[in-house]
């Protein structure tokens, strides 16, 4: 079959049907029964349609594939309980997470991710593929080069890959009815400087892992949007484009500043982060929509932090809740970071637990917490991790102590949701909740649970699995402590 007199990204099923089967015709028996067809497709778009360019093509990918293992990377899906790769929000085969320094995260995993500038699978577009958002600008780009080997970043680049292509694409293909297996990048070079540009050892490990995508995952780009590009960037971009296949540049949008209204015709605006003309912002996450540790919008926990932390329980799934309270004072009180011990009756249990299930959206639940009386807030996070299970829904309150009437008698208050309960994974890596607080004396109450059989797409347990207690530990503090127990730098919020 002749590649120019079908459209490849608009085949007829008969012409998509002859090309799947004029590939196969030269492919072995074990190459066949390991390739699916949408495999194929993709090779043979890659060359054309030239069934002997992409026979050629796909041995090579399988060869490589079995020689390196790529098969036996540890890539988190719903059945298992690998922790995520990357920053993800919006999907429900995996909870939204942040990469956070889990037992089963490699040295070689943070330290790629220190000096990357921030990216997150961030939610799905009009026509329901993965949005991928990189923040390319803030790149610690000398650094990368210097202190990251070669091996290193392939490593960490072929396990996001495959996140991609086996966990992402088929929930995305689920919820559309139909194959999806390309995704939208968004490459924002806000901050970006013309030394990060002309970088020769940066721009030379960039063209590899171009030759290697283009090799081994090719047509998984719908399309690329490059934002925020300054004027500089013409004499880079006519280096790249040099290494990149004639589709491959065709499907890449070079835009400035005004980039929103472009965007915003491929995604919907509550799936755009608000930094790039959307309204989504992703306030539930430690570092919103897209975490950057060059950035500081997030506290980098290290490995250390999540090591004995404060309070360990049980829950099981004949138990399956906790609740935790603890004292809160103002900012300015000599009393910090609370270590108060969980109250532990059953009815301030049952009481707590109570509370799941109200609509997060409801106003008088989560209130802007700028409105409240006393409306000076603070910050403080929540860790927490669990040894084993299908995912915990997670709620936090706040009690306020009451406020003093003129007559000198005190009023309770209302308790308020200031966290809406949501599913996480802390049986894959610990979970770092940033809770936004009023600035006053009151009482926080974080609630958990283990997840209901309807919630997420982890599976439930066996009988006897199910008689194993999960461990749950956790620590509370408040921001000022955190970040001075572990020397980091403040936060900036965006």
């Amino acid at each position: 079959m002749v590649g120019n007199t079908v459209d490849l990204d608009n085949p007829t099923p008969e012409q998509r049907a002859q090309a799947i089967s004029d590939l196969r015709a030269k492919l072995s028996a074990e190459e066949n029964d390991y390739c699916s067809d949408l495999d194929i497709w993709r090779f043979a778009v890659a060359r054309q349609l030239d069934a002997d360019k992409s026979a050629a093509m796909l041995k090579e990918w399988y060869l490589w594939r079995k020689s390196s293992g790529i098969d036996d990377l540890p890539v988190a899906q719903a059945t298992n309980q690998y922790p995520v790769p990357y920053p993800i929000r919006g999907y429900s085969s995996v909870a939204d997470a942040n990469l956070t320094a889990g037992v089963m995260v490699k040295e070689y995993q943070l330290k790629v991710n220190k000096y990357f500038g921030g990216g997150c699978w961030h939610k799905r577009d009009k026509d329901g593929h993965p949005v991928y958002v990189e923040r390319i600008g803030r790149y610690q780009i000398k650094d990368i080069p210097r202190k990251c080997s070669m091996g290193e970043l392939f490593e960490y680049h072929y396990l996001m890959q495959e996140f991609l292509s086996r966990t992402v694409f088929p929930e995305c293909t689920q919820l559309a009815g139909h194959d999806i297996s390309q995704q939208v990048v968004i490459f924002d070079l806000a901050g970006i400087s013309i030394g990060m540009l002309s970088h020769i050892p940066a721009l030379n490990m960039l063209r590899e892992m171009l030759a290697k995508d283009q090799l081994y995952y090719p047509e998984c780009m719908y399309k690329t949007y490059v934002v925020n590009a300054p004027n500089m960037f013409v004499t880079a971009w006519k280096l790249i484009r040099g290494w990149l296949d004639p589709r491959v540049i065709s499907k890449i949008h070079i835009l400035g500043k005004d980039h929103s209204e472009e965007l915003l015709k491929q995604i919907p605006a509550q799936s755009l982060p608000s930094f790039l003309g959307g309204s989504c912002r992703c306030s539930h996450m430690a570092g919103g929509c897209v975490p950057s540790i060059p950035m500081c919008n997030y506290p980098d926990l290290p490995r250390k932090a999540y090591v004995n932390l404060h309070h360990q329980v049980q829950v099981s799934y004949a138990e399956p809740h906790h609740s935790y309270t603890c004292d809160v004072s103002p900012m300015d009180s000599d009393q910090r970071s609370p270590w108060s011990s969980p109250l532990g009756s059953p009815q301030t249990l049952q009481s707590y637990a109570a509370w799941f299930g109200f609509k997060k959206d409801s106003p008088k639940l989560t209130p802007d917490l700028t409105d409240m009386p006393h409306a000076r807030t603070r910050y403080m996070y929540l860790r927490f991790m669990a040894d084993r299970g299908r995912g915990m829904v997670v709620e936090v309150l706040w009690k306020p102590f009451g406020a003093a009437t003129t007559a000198g008698l005190y009023v309770q208050e209302e308790e308020v949701l200031i966290y809406p309960e949501a599913l996480v994974d802390p049986q894959r890596a610990p979970v770092l909740l940033e809770l936004k607080v009023p600035n006053r004396a009151g009482q926080l109450v974080c609630n958990w649970r283990i997840a209901n059989f309807d919630e997420g797409q982890a599976p439930f347990p066996d009988p006897e699995e199910a008689q194993i207690p999960i461990v749950l530990e956790y620590s509370i503090d408040s921001e000022d402590d955190l970040l001075e127990e572990f020397q980091l730098p403040p936060i900036k919020r965006e």
